[in-house]
């Protein structure tokens, strides 16, 4: 499997759809810094499923999408798709069901709001799916194939657990692993849901226990309450009987207090007639005086507005009369103060008069002196500007002089300069072979020469040159030898494959054949038991036996079980076997029977009474067709439980047999070989065939003839025919008849099959056997021959490598001389250049002396002709100074006084306008005052004529009300006699109602009685019924007022008391669950399902812990057998890189962990390079460390590559020795890895088969430029 395509859109700075083709091995990406070469990194590790927007240097998720630039507006989605080919690869493709073709597109994308979708072939998936994609390849988002800028470092730092999951990553434990945490996520949901069971189980066992003391409880609340009900019924009855008595006494009082109220209340109507009358005169009364009352009120009211109107108009006219005395007072006052103003107005006018001539003269002399000064100011000017002008040219000469003494010390100093230049350049031409023709350091007399340094460096890279092209050719060599022994090696490893997979076909048939000859073989010949024990007994033992059988018995009894029974023994012979089936008939009843040797229990007589009792006519008559009751289980002959071996001679001779019979009497001897029993001796085969309608005639004369050939024979014998027939001297019975009961069918046919099938299969195996060695042995060649080619490609391998390595050499060295030589002829050109530079230099220093040695002179010259003239201008200036000065005395005198008598004139003209104006304005507040004078006369007129109005209305008002308070005083001594009345007859009245309160009282009292006692004997009904009695209260109540039942307090109280009791039992109860037998019932009912649940819980949570262990096992076998390889390898790698030293991952140890967990601990990766004795990480340099984690990660993959390795910038540390390093291990894994990788060095990038530029014209949007380095090749072989 390899990586094909990489497709980003609108992905960070990929704005556009940019398509990245890997078409080869090992591809650079290349360009200038902040273009977005990470940016590639970041979307591979994005589109393998990477959540953290941290790890893709971002703040949130959403970020990855285009943001936009000033002239290309945001993206509102970003893709990425990675395409891979080959992934169905047995070694390295993608085991997964989303792997259905021979390439696969994993495509991510993100919108605004940060929701990611994923893609698998164009079918929407979820994250854990491409992850899961995924596991055991190496690939992922954090895995060791994708290793971003800076990350190189952070390897070697990482944690112990860091480390073991990249170990964990390349042994393919990570697909294990995602398989025993989902184990171990459903184990944990079991065992929840056990606890949750187990909970449950307990909970309803708990309620079971209560349910049950609360059923018993219920049982006993029941009886209780049963009692109750009766006594409450009988105290319902005698409570119903109270009440109806109460009722009635009640009722009789009722009616007698009603009488006793009418009377009552016709007096009460009465006296309330005669007091509506005296209310209503009373009434009337009080309206008249309240009537009176109100005209007084407005008396007093009319009274009270006139004596206030008179109060008024006094007040008035004393206001009036203050008015008028305060006029006159501020007319007096006016009149002074313009008198005293007029004779202000009248000296501040002299005043003006006096300072007008003074102020006049004063601006004359003012004007004098100012034009005196004028004059005297322009020379004052013209001298001060002299003055500055001389001083500027003067400080001008003097800045120029101090000038041109600092150029003259920077001059000195770049001289100074230039020698020193001057001597680095004599010791750099000597360095790189140029030196001056003459003898002195001077630049202007040196001419440099080119010394024939350069020669050797030409010489040494033509022969390098030679040394390449003579490597070439062997290479050539090398190559044509490999393409001739590699299809060889190739044939011979398809052949041995092809052999070994037929060799593997062939043993699986011969284990196949093997376990059935096996088992055939155990059927066919079973393992004897062992012999049992020859007791061979003596004489007096042989007496004992003779006079006891029955222990003889019951030793025999003791060994049955130690015996092989016939049916494991019998073998036919070849004469035999025709008449397997006729065997089958009669041997059935000796099959299971036990082989007993003879010699080691005595003589045959069992086996001989055995005969005895077939051969009897005892016998012969239970055998014979004579009918039988069905309970008679004497005709059954049961099967012989134990067979005697004895000798293979028969004790009858053939030969005395007749003649006619003797072809067809086989005996048994001869047709079974194995085993020798001495039932065989007495028993033969009659063979002979009838198969003609005649057959059962001639059978039966043959019968006949053999049973009397039976009579004549010396020893009695037994004959068996085909049709089923057995025969004996007795006579004949035939097989139907006997029992059959423990019979093998067919066993003989069958066995003889089996021996038929044994001995195909032995030539099957034995034919088998000779293939698988043979081919053994073909293939052992094979081998052989493989081997030695394998050698001799490996040796050739070795030399291609040694060659190319040499060959990679000699171009380092080639380069190196070839750019020490452009170097060279560089310096040499710069020295050149450098020497005119100094030449020209030193020119223009003197030159610069000599002008600035010239200029010095003229501007000493000039200074010392301006100072006689700057001093004869600065007497000139101090003359004129002085008289200007006393001038300006003079005018500011003059300036002091102008000003003081313009200020005392100013005051003046201000004082006289002032006092015109206060004067002006007094008149007008005179002649105000006299106006307002006259109108306060003409008001105080009108108010002296209201005055004597007012007084007359004020006596009338006050007549009319003396006359009304008469009127009112009358009419409040008639409504005093009034009330007497009034209350006499309400005094009476309240006597009367408070009898009468009193009566009704009693008749409530009296009713609410009633009332209670019909609630009561309604309650007493209700309780009866609620009782379900069989006599309803209706009955009960005709009953005791027909019969005039009576009612014992006595009962009445012992029956409330047994009420009582029983219900202070019933509370002392408390809450009774009366359903509790059925909620035992239904907790029953669901105990009996919940713990088979729990079994099958337990059984599997069993289960799934073997599953984990399982998991456990192959994840420990895989992770250190890794760790090993890693190991192996990472020490190789870093001596090659070092040139020695040793470097190796070793397992913490872990004290949380148990002795058989430690494999489960983190990782140390200790590195000690050659010549250091420290093994410490921290202490290594950058470019060391850099060194010792490619080691590592190329050690990993050596044993588990990835499908390609992204690097970004791991050689960044690197110097160009240590690049070359870094370059050949890529080399070396070029072939098994795809290469991706970033880089700024040319050494880095001369690996490259393809280089992928990404460059930025447009600012913030990433550009793809694509150069196959070996189509440049190509296209410059030509032009070459």
């Amino acid at each position: 499997m390899r990586l094909k395509s990489l497709k980003l859109s609108g992905f960070k700075s990929f704005a556009n759809p940019t398509t990245f083709s890997f078409r080869h091995g090992i591809t650079a990406i290349v360009g200038p810094n902040g273009c977005g070469k990470s940016n590639v990194i970041d979307a591979i590790r994005w589109v393998l499923g990477e959540s953290s927007a941290k790890q893709l240097r971002g703040g949130a998720m959403s970020d990855v999408i285009f943001a936009g630039t000033q002239n290309k507006a945001a993206k509102s989605l970003a893709s990425v798709e990675l395409t891979f080919e080959h992934t169905q690869d047995e070694q390295t493709g993608i085991r997964h069901e989303l792997n259905l073709y021979h390439e696969l597109s994993v495509r991510r994308q993100i919108n605004g709001e940060g929701k990611s979708d994923y893609f698998i072939n164009g079918t929407r998936c979820r994250r854990r799916d491409v992850v899961d994609v995924f596991l055991g390849t190496g690939l992922g988002p954090r895995s060791y194939s994708v290793i971003q800028q800076g990350m190189i470092g952070r390897i070697v730092d990482s944690s112990p657990l860091q480390l073991r999951e990249f170990i964990e990553e390349a042994a393919g434990v990570s697909r294990y692993q995602a398989r025993r945490e989902e184990t171990q996520k459903k184990l944990l949901r079991t065992r929840e849901n056990l606890e949750r069971l187990q909970d449950i189980e307990a909970e309803l066992s708990r309620q079971k226990k209560k349910l049950a003391k609360q059923a018993e409880s219920a049982t006993h609340y029941q009886q209780l309450q049963q009692q109750l009900s009766e006594v409450k019924e009988q105290l319902g009855t005698q409570q119903l009987y109270q009440a109806k008595a109460a009722q009635m006494q009640h009722k009789a009082e009722q009616e007698q207090l009603t009488k006793s109220l009418e009377a009552q209340q016709a007096q009460d109507s009465m006296l309330k007639q005669k007091l509506a009358k005296v209310s209503a005169r009373l009434a009337e009364e009080q309206w008249l005086k309240d009537e009176a009352r109100d005209s007084l009120h407005q008396q007093d009211l009319q009274r009270q507005q006139v004596e206030h109107q008179l109060k008024e108009l006094h007040s008035s006219l004393s206001q009036l009369e203050g008015k008028l005395r305060a006029n006159a007072d501020r007319q007096q006052k006016i009149q002074a103060s313009m008198l005293a103003t007029e004779q202000d107005n009248q000296a501040q006018n002299e005043t003006l008069t006096q300072l007008a001539p003074e102020l006049e003269a004063l601006q004359v002399q003012q004007q004098q002196t100012q034009e005196k000064y004028t004059p005297l100011q322009l020379a004052w000017e013209a001298s001060n500007t002299k003055v500055a002008k001389i001083e500027a040219d003067k400080r001008e000469v003097e800045q120029r002089l101090a000038l041109a003494k600092q150029s003259e010390s920077r001059l000195t100093l770049d001289l100074s300069k230039w020698h020193n230049k001057d001597k680095l350049w004599q010791q750099e031409a000597i360095k790189w072979g140029v030196r001056p023709s003459g003898d002195t350091l001077s630049a202007t007399d040196a001419e440099v020469t080119s010394a024939p340094v350069s020669q050797p460096l030409n010489e040494q890279i033509a022969g390098i040159d030679n040394q390449l092209k003579g490597l070439a050719k062997q290479q050539e060599v090398i190559e044509e030898q490999l393409e001739t022994k590699q299809p060889i090696f190739n044939q011979l490893k398809q052949t041995q494959h092809q052999q070994q997979s037929q060799l593997a076909q062939l043993e699986k048939q011969h284990a196949s054949l093997m376990a059935e000859y096996d088992t055939l073989h155990a059927i066919v010949h079973p393992k004897k038991p062992a012999k049992l024990p020859s007791a061979q007994p003596t004489d007096g033992a042989q007496s004992v036996m003779a006079a006891d059988n029955s222990t003889a018995n019951r030793s025999l009894g003791h060994t049955l079980g130690q015996l092989s029974a016939l049916h494991e023994q019998i073998k036919l012979t070849a004469a035999g076997e025709p008449y397997a089936q006729s065997l089958d008939k009669w041997l059935a009843f000796w099959l299971d029977a036990g082989i007993l040797p003879a010699t080691g229990f005595g003589n045959d007589n069992g086996h001989a009474g055995f005969i005895q009792c077939l051969l009897s006519d005892d016998s012969f008559d239970k055998l014979s067709n004579k009918p039988q009751s069905k309970t008679d289980k004497s005709a059954a002959m049961p099967p012989q439980s134990v067979l005697f071996e004895g000798s293979t001679a028969s004790e009858h001779q053939q030969q005395d047999l007749p003649p006619d019979l003797q072809p067809y009497l086989k005996p048994l001897t001869e047709l079974i070989a194995a085993p020798k029993l001495r039932l065989w001796q007495h028993t033969y085969l009659y063979v002979k065939e009838h198969k003609t309608d005649e057959g059962a005639t001639d059978l039966a004369l043959d019968l006949d003839k053999i049973a009397v050939l039976l009579h004549t024979m010396p020893a009695p014998i037994i004959i068996l025919t085909q049709a089923g027939w057995l025969i004996t001297r007795v006579g004949a019975v035939h097989i139907s008849k006997l029992d059959k009961s423990g019979q093998h069918p067919s066993f003989l046919s069958i066995r003889l099959q089996q021996q038929q099938r044994l001995a195909v299969l032995e030539a099957h195996l034995n034919e088998t056997e000779t293939q698988i060695e043979q081919l053994t042995n073909t293939i052992k060649a094979q081998a052989h021959k493989q081997e030695q080619l394998s050698v001799v490609i490996e040796e050739l391998l070795a030399q291609l490598s040694a060659s190319a390595h040499k060959r990679h050499e000699l171009q380092q060295q080639r380069i190196t001389l070839i750019a020490k030589q452009e170097r060279q002829d560089s310096e040499q050109q710069r020295l050149q250049a450098q020497r005119d530079e100094l030449d020209a230099e030193q020119q223009e220093i003197q030159s610069a002396q000599l002008a600035l040695s010239q200029k010095i002179e003229s501007d000493n010259k000039h200074l010392q002709a301006l100072m006689p003239e700057l001093k004869a201008a600065k007497q000139q200036q101090q003359q004129l100074e002085l008289e200007r000065q006393q001038i300006s005395q003079q005018e500011r005198d003059n300036n002091d006084s102008l000003r003081q008598l313009q200020l005392q004139y100013s005051q003046a003209q201000i004082a006289a306008k002032h006092s015109a104006a206060q004067l002006q304005q007094f008149i007008e507040d005179k002649q105000q005052l006299e106006r307002s004078q006259q109108k306060l006369i003409q008001e105080q007129d009108k108010l002296q004529q209201k005055l004597p109005q007012l007084q007359a209305q004020q006596q009338a008002v006050s007549q009319q009300h003396h006359e009304l308070q008469v009127a009112l005083d009358e009419r409040q001594a008639v409504i005093g006699s009034l009330q007497g009345d009034v209350e006499a007859h309400q005094a009476r009245r309240d006597d009367l109602e408070s009898h009468i309160q009193q009566i009704q009282d009693k008749l409530s009292h009296s009713i609410t009685q009633v009332a209670i006692a019909d609630e009561r004997i309604k309650e007493a009904s209700e309780r009866l019924k609620g009782l379900n009695t069989q006599i309803s209260p209706l009955a009960l109540l005709t009953d005791y007022i027909t019969h005039g039942r009576s009612v014992s307090a006595a009962k009445l109280e012992k029956l409330q008391a047994a009420e009582s009791q029983l219900t202070a039992k019933l509370n002392n109860m408390g809450p009774v669950n009366l359903a509790a037998a059925a909620e035992l019932a239904a907790v029953d009912e669901r105990l009996l399902p919940l713990e088979q649940q729990i079994n099958d819980i337990t059984a599997s949570m069993d289960t799934l812990s073997e599953a984990i262990a399982s998991i456990d096992g192959k994840t420990k076998t895989l992770f250190l057998q890794t760790l090993d390889s890693v190991n192996e390898s990472l020490t190789q790698l870093f001596t090659k890189v070092f040139g020695g030293g040793q470097a190796s991952l070793t397992l913490l140890k872990d004290d949380e962990l148990g002795v058989g967990e430690q494999w489960r601990a983190g990782l140390e990766l200790m590195a000690q390079p050659k010549g250091k004795k420290n093994s410490r990480l921290a202490v290594l340099s950058g470019g060391e460390k850099t060194l010792t984690a490619l080691s590592l990660i190329f050690a990993i993959f050596k044993q588990h590559p990835a499908p390609f390795c992204v690097l970004d910038e791991v050689d960044a540390p690197l110097d160009d020795a240590n690049v070359v390093r870094f370059t050949n291990l890529i080399a070396d894994l070029a072939d098994e890895v795809q290469f991706i990788f970033i880089s700024h060095n040319k050494l880095a990038m001369q690996i490259a088969d393809e280089l992928k530029g990404v460059t930025m014209p447009q600012a913030g949007i990433s550009t793809l430029v694509s150069v196959s380095l070996e189509e440049a090749e190509q296209y410059l072989e030509p032009s070459a």
